[in-house]
């Protein structure tokens, strides 16, 4: 049973009480490793003026290290999802902080390009897989509201990007930085790997559902059930991702907008998903995960519209505070529609899914910007977002 006074006291600090202390030890642990993930992730972007100037790269090349961390997190998530089901989360979540730990210091030798190709691949991908990791044991950290804490925990990641972003800008092509940076974040990984092995039981917790599962041997509208969730989370991807990737030039290129003018829309559109992490992920227990996911991609479905058709770019805050929920939610509703030992397999395969439709998408839209102009391309993104909404809907009126 959950502690009520201790969670009130200490709710807005991400601690909480549930059974005993190895079970307290796990969301602050969990915390530690989320800041760690985000400022690991934002390296790429933040040192590439070192790759280019001082280690001699081409802007070719440096495209190449996006390619192969995309490349990392399918062959992590196809894998790693195997292995959580076959050894446990628990020893699973050891050998991947392992893993994450031993690429940190492999790119320290990163002035030699296939060294650096290949850290990226194994710390992006393994990153992933730990998000994903976390996710699967969301159920852990509470009794009754999990999806709180795992947002929690996705804003926390969002704090180690953007802080590690502000602080180590400045240093962008300092090789002494880089070196520094990877090795402390080494060093840190060594207590999460310690505290992780303290914790208690972090396997999945058995729910009703899933013995009604194995009992009447629901699998073919499950597996249904299944394919809308992958679908949602494809489009969903496409559209959160089409922002990012894309709006700078949007704005500056078709709408005329100065680049700081918009450069500020696309950091509002990043803070909006961080903030919502904290503020909607403790609204959803009242509000219910299931209604809480549909809103959100109602409300991101009104907002991209207002962004890209009505070219309202100042709505982009509240674009991303729509989207902020999206990804830790709905990726956690996946094993729900499975038995519990296909859990984190069908979680893995469901992201993977949809990040292959997500990178199959962003190699044709560069194409179809140059044929069809930005106006009429960028209208897909919204599309993206309805279809996502219109297929989670599919996914919860099927019977």
């Amino acid at each position: 049973m959950d502690c009520p006074i201790y969670e009130s006291i200490v709710m807005c600090f991400g601690v909480q009480c549930i059974i005993s202390m190895k079970d307290r030890l796990l969301f602050p642990t969990c915390a530690l490793l989320m800041l760690l993930l985000g400022a690991s992730d934002a390296l790429r972007g933040i040192f590439s003026p070192l790759f280019i100037g001082t280690f001699g790269y081409s802007t070719g090349q440096v495209g190449l290290i996006v390619s192969a961390s995309y490349l990392g997190n399918l062959v992590c998530l196809l894998s790693g999802g195997i292995l959580l089901d076959k050894i446990g989360i628990k020893k699973s979540f050891m050998l991947f902080i392992l893993i994450m730990m031993l690429s940190e210091i492999l790119l320290l030798f990163g002035y030699k390009f296939p060294l650096l190709v290949s850290g990226f691949f194994v710390s992006l991908g393994v990153s992933t897989l730990l998000n994903t990791t976390i996710n699967l044991i969301s159920d852990r950290f509470s009794n009754d509201k999990p999806m709180t804490y795992l947002n929690m925990l996705f804003f926390l990641q969002g704090i180690g990007t953007s802080g590690s972003q502000f602080i180590l800008s400045r240093y962008s092509s300092s090789w002494r930085a880089w070196n520094l940076t990877l090795i402390t974040i080494a060093l840190l990984l060594i207590p999460v790997m310690i505290l992780i092995r303290q914790c208690g039981n972090i396997e999945r917790k058995r729910v009703d559902q899933d013995c009604a599962f194995e009992e009447n041997d629901e699998k073919k509208p499950c597996m249904t059930k299944l394919a809308f969730i992958t679908l949602a989370l494809a489009f969903y991807l496409i559209a959160e991702h089409g922002v990012t990737n894309y709006f700078m030039i949007y704005g500056t290129q078709h709408l005329a907008l100065s680049p700081s003018y918009a450069g500020n829309a696309l950091a509002s559109f990043s803070i909006g998903i961080m903030l919502g992490r904290l503020v909607f992920g403790l609204a959803m227990t009242r509000i219910g995960e299931k209604r809480m996911l549909l809103l959100s991609l109602l409300f991101c479905s009104i907002f991209y519209i207002a962004v890209y058709v009505f070219s309202l770019s100042a709505l982009l805050f509240f674009a991303g505070l729509a989207c902020a929920i999206v990804y830790p939610t709905l990726t956690a509703s996946v094993r729900s529609f499975v038995p519990s030992f296909m859990g984190a397999r069908a979680t893995t395969m469901v992201i993977a899914a949809a990040s292959i439709f997500d990178v199959v998408f962003n190699f044709v839209f560069g194409y179809m910007i140059s044929i069809l102009g930005y106006r009429i391309s960028m209208y897909f993104l919204p599309l993206c977002m309805v279809l996502a909404l219109l297929s989670l809907l599919m996914a919860r009126l099927h019977k």
